[in-house]
C-alpha cells in the first residue's frame, strides 16, 4: 500500500507561498489608499502622503511636527524585508566571484524589487537635484541613499546567514507595522482639517497591516521549526 502519511514538514513551495504572500500585501497596502474621503482623486497612499502632508499649512506651520520620513519607514521597512526574501544557502565568502555569481542569478527579482524599493525613498526629480541644500528634503536623501547599499548589504548576509533570517524578518516587520500605524495616526488629523472633515481607513492601510503582521507570524513560525529541527 502507498504511504498515505503526511508530511509534518511544510512543502518548499508552500513555504515560499507563506513568505512572499505577506510581503506582497504590504507592498500593495503601503501603495494602496490609506485614506478614503468621496472625492476619488484624494485617495491618498502611503507614498502619496509623504508629498501630501508637506502641503497641509497644520504641517508647515509646526501645529503637526511631521516629517518626510514618518511616511517613508514603512517603504524602507518594505525594502528591507524584500531584501530578506532571497531564496538559497551559500557558502563560501560573500565575496568570492561564485557566490556572487549564484547570489545574483538565483534572487535577481527579490534584489531589484528591494532596489526599486529604496529608490523611491529618493525625493522626486527634479527636487533631488538641489535636496543636499534643503532642510526639508536633506534627511529624506540621506534615507534614501542609505537604502540602497543597505538593501544590497541585507540580501547579501540573508543568503549567506539563512538561519538568522526569520528573526530578521520578524525584527524588520514589526518596526515596520510600528512605523505604519505612526504614520497614520499623524496623517490622519491634519488630512482631516483639510477635508473638514475625518477620513475612513482605506483597504490599502489594512492590507500593509495586515501583511507586516503576517510576516511576523510567518517568521516566528520559521524560527520555531529551525529550532525544533536542531533540538531534535
Amino acid at each position: 500500500m502507498p504511504d498515505s502519511r503526511v508530511s509534518p514538514h511544510p512543502s518548499r513551495f508552500a513555504l515560499r507561498a507563506s513568505r512572499l504572500i505577506p510581503l506582497a500585501l504590504a507592498w500593495l497596502g503601503y501603495f494602496g489608499p490609506w485614506l478614503w474621503p468621496v472625492p476619488v482623486a484624494l485617495r491618498l497612499s502611503g507614498y502619496d502622503l509623504v508629498e501630501w502632508l508637506t502641503f497641509a499649512q497644520s504641517v508647515r506651520d509646526g501645529t503637526y511636527p511631521i516629517t518626510r520620513l514618518d511616511m517613508l519607514w514603512p517603504l524602507a521597512g518594505i525594502a528591507l524585508i524584500t531584501a530578506l526574501a532571497v531564496t538559497g544557502s551559500f557558502t563560501g565568502s560573500v565575496t568570492s566571484p561564485r557566490f556572487l555569481g549564484a547570489f545574483a542569478v538565483q534572487n535577481w527579482a527579490a534584489i531589484l524589487l528591494s532596489l526599486f524599493a529604496a529608490f523611491l525613498i529618493l525625493p522626486g526629480y527634479p527636487f533631488i537635484l538641489t535636496a543636499a541644500s534643503d532642510a526639508e528634503l536633506r534627511p529624506q536623501l540621506v534615507l534614501g541613499l542609505t537604502a540602497i547599499p543597505t538593501v544590497l548589504v541585507v540580501a547579501a548576509w540573508a543568503a549567506a546567514r539563512p538561519r538568522w533570517v526569520p528573526i530578521a524578518r520578524v525584527a524588520v516587520a514589526l518596526l515596520s507595522l510600528a512605523a505604519t500605524l505612526r504614520a497614520y495616526a499623524l496623517a490622519r488629523q491634519p488630512i482631516a482639517d483639510i477635508l473638514t472633515r475625518p477620513a475612513p481607513v482605506g483597504w490599502g492601510l489594512v492590507a500593509a497591516i495586515v501583511g507586516f503582521a503576517a510576516v511576523i507570524v510567518v517568521g516566528s513560525c520559521d524560527f520555531s521549526r529551525f529550532l525544533a529541527a536542531h533540538h531534535d
